[in-house]
């Protein structure tokens, strides 16, 4: 039986066959996805045949997505693209007020 090391030292992220990062969440979440998907065509009666076709088409198309995204974002990428796309491109002030005020001394000190 092989041993897979997860972790490869102090201050290290935890890698799992070049996956790094959250990475393997996805994957594992991606694995639960296909056994769900093959298991409901299997229950549901899609000829067995049809459902290894589907399942094993949809597994690899996920794992080789997942392996790509690791490749494009790295271990924190992924949340670093999310927070570049939820911040706003520009900033708007659409009243001259917060101008006005900033050289007024509003401690009262002269």
């Amino acid at each position: 039986m092989p041993v897979y090391d997860l972790n490869r030292g102090i201050n290290k992220p935890v890698e799992f066959k070049g996956l790094v990062g959250s990475n393997i969440y996805f994957l594992v979440a991606g694995i639960a996805f296909v056994f769900a998907l093959f298991v409901t065509g299997y229950l549901t009666g899609v000829p067995l045949l049809l459902t290894m076709l589907l399942t094993f088409a949809a597994g690899g198309g996920m794992w080789a997505g997942v392996f790509a995204l690791n490749r494009k974002y790295g271990e924190h990428g992924l949340m670093k693209a999310a927070a570049r796309r939820s911040s706003p491109k520009y900033i708007t002030n659409r009243h001259s007020r917060l101008f006005q005020r900033l050289n007024e001394d509003l401690a009262g000190r002269a």
